[in-house]
């Protein structure tokens, strides 16, 4: 079972950083190194060729941080004061 876990933690680790963390917790599991390495060599051969580095997209909150009606104008629908 840990080297099932193992397995799976190599399989979603995508960066190079994410390996070694992978790496690192499949030996710590108990998974010996030549198997490790056996499999990422598998992994490698089945998965597709990633031809661009991924997307890195940034955490940004939710709406467009204005406040208002949402129609663009400041102020409309109070009179033509601004909110703060």
């Amino acid at each position: 079972m840990a080297h099932e876990i193992a397995k799976l933690m190599l399989e979603h680790a995508e960066s190079f950083l994410d390996r070694q963390e992978a790496i690192k917790s499949a030996m710590a599991l108990g998974m010996p190194l030549n198997e490790i390495e056996e499999y990422l060599d598998w992994l490698d051969q089945t998965r597709p060729l990633r031809t661009e580095p991924p997307q890195i997209t940034p955490h940004t909150k939710k709406g467009n941080g204005e406040r208002g009606t949402g129609n663009g104008k400041r102020g409309a629908g109070n009179g033509g004061a601004v909110e703060c």
